[in-house]
């Protein structure tokens, strides 16, 4: 895992409940085991990365990071290493694409070359799994 954005992020659905309107945003870029490969940029599943939270929710942390920015820190940085540090170690992830097919195709028909594999502000594809080799 070479690039990590984390922060909470919130819906405006109106019918989610308090717990719902919050989640845990992380963008990863990974990269092939040639030095010829490409990076790809993917948003990763925010269900992966609550266990690394603890008893924190995202809405929890998102109200830390307005009422006490220092303990809220901590707690990012804390979790998200420990996440990070997990995603990078051996193991097969699951990708889906965040678009229907249609979509996808639609919206990368508009890009220069690959470039939807490097785009980290709006990734096209989410990694929903991983498993430990």
């Amino acid at each position: 895992v070479v690039s990590c954005l984390l922060y909470t992020m919130s819906y405006p659905d109106t019918h989610l409940d308090d717990q719902q309107k919050y989640k845990f945003f992380l963008v990863s870029t990974f990269y092939g085991p040639k030095q010829s490969d490409g990076p790809i940029a993917c948003q990763v599943e925010s269900v992966l990365m609550e266990p690394f939270f603890g008893e924190y929710s995202p809405a929890e942390v998102r109200k830390f990071s307005r009422e006490d920015k220092v303990r809220g820190n901590r707690i990012v940085t804390q979790s998200s290493t420990a996440f990070i540090h997990e995603l990078s170690s051996l193991g097969r992830v699951h990708i889906k694409l965040m678009l229907k097919a249609d979509e996808f195709f639609e919206k990368i028909s508009s890009m220069p070359s690959d470039a939807w594999l490097e785009d980290t502000k709006n990734p096209l594809l989410i990694v929903v799994k991983r498993t430990s080799i």
